[in-house]
């Protein structure tokens, strides 16, 4: 878009949350040409509008959405091998989470974010082959909660119950309650470890590849754009908390037993064998305005 202005210095891109009267985050997005100038203006006017601006460079999905989108495949794959709606969501927001990874996709749309999945993975690569799961709901006709049926039931916009027919709908057999309270804690450990361990990879990603320049911005982003429990300091904090060295440890078994989406950013290899942190590593500072 920038290309076919006489001033492309003037450009850059402002990304809003939904629902924007709600979610404070917005992305201010910086395009290769766009000056300092242009960047403080739309900064300004964010903080204007009473919202929270985190300055971002371009690339497929940003920051946010970037990071959302393996954890919202990754949902999709668990699905297949839990086979509970429930349990994945309920462990999301054990976790702190506002809401689980499967009843987002239903906030967001089902037919948009098969569109944002499509997008992340001609952008990003094999990492981000959609779950085959995902592929089938998109062939459902579910819309998710604008469309009161997808994983969830809702009436009159507001959720009900999970939907019983979701699993034939998707040719699964429904996970039977009733297991140990071992093996229940094993699988909620796992659907944490999957769920949060591939968004700490996709950020190691972003810092890598300059799309911000100091972990405090991922943070803030998760926080203000999807509700990131604030208890945990943010995603990158928490990774700090769990050392670069066992988050490395846990993507290389994971990767192990599911494959290359999993397989350690380089960046991360870097911090563990430095035995460096996030914050240690992408301190920015507290001074400027986040992402400048």
């Amino acid at each position: 878009m920038a290309q076919a202005l006489e001033h492309p210095e003037r450009f850059c891109g402002m990304h809003f949350f939904n629902p924007v009267h709600r979610m404070p985050l917005v992305e201010v997005i910086r395009g290769p040409s766009t000056s300092d100038e242009a960047i403080v203006t739309v900064y300004r006017l964010s903080v204007a509008l009473g919202k929270v601006p985190v300055v971002v460079g371009d690339g497929p999905g940003f920051l946010v959405n970037r990071i959302l989108g393996p954890y919202l495949n990754e949902a999709g794959f668990l699905l297949a091998d839990i086979g509970s709606v429930e349990e994945i969501d309920n462990v999301a927001k054990k976790f702190g989470m506002p809401m689980g990874p499967l009843r987002l996709i239903d906030e967001v749309g089902i037919d948009v974010s098969g569109h944002a999945g499509a997008s992340l993975h001609a952008g990003l690569g094999e990492r981000l082959t959609p779950a085959p799961l995902l592929l089938e709901l998109g062939k459902t006709g579910r819309l998710g909660r604008k469309g009161e049926l997808g994983f969830y039931r809702y009436s009159k916009g507001k959720e009900t119950e999970v939907d019983p027919g979701i699993y034939p709908a998707l040719g699964l057999a429904q996970r039977k309650s009733g297991a140990k309270a071992s093996d229940r804690e094993a699988t909620h450990r796992t659907i944490r470890r999957r769920l949060v361990l591939v968004m700490i990879n996709e950020a190691a990603r972003i810092l890598d590849d300059g799309i911000v320049s100091a972990a405090q911005d991922v943070d803030l982003a998760m926080i203000m754009g999807t509700g990131f429990p604030p208890f945990r300091g943010g995603l990158l904090r928490f990774a700090d908390t769990l050392h670069s060295r066992a988050v490395v440890d846990g993507l290389n078994e994971l990767s192990t037993t599911h494959g290359a989406r999993f397989e350690p950013a380089p960046l991360l290899a870097r911090l563990a064998s430095e035995d460096r942190s996030f914050y240690d590593a992408f301190p920015g500072s507290l001074g400027r305005p986040v992402g400048v």
